[in-house]
């Protein structure tokens, strides 16, 4: 299985060697290409019917000690 996080968001391919992405946003799921998923994460953010991507505490903290 392979992931890729965007700006938040994670894309997920269980097959690994196909273009099928899967996004996973509240308890909806979308399927296609990389392009087409990230496309829909832009017209969705601008539209803002997007919830606020996760942040990690990771990044939290890097964000708090500069």
């Amino acid at each position: 299985m392979r992931r890729i996080f965007y700006q938040g968001f994670t894309f997920s391919n269980a097959n690994g060697k196909t273009d099928d992405w899967t996004l996973v946003i509240g308890n909806q799921v979308r399927v296609g290409s990389l392009f087409e998923l990230r496309r829909q994460v832009h017209f969705f953010t601008e539209l803002g019917i997007l919830p606020p991507p996760k942040v990690s505490k990771a990044s939290l903290n890097n964000k708090s000690k500069k």
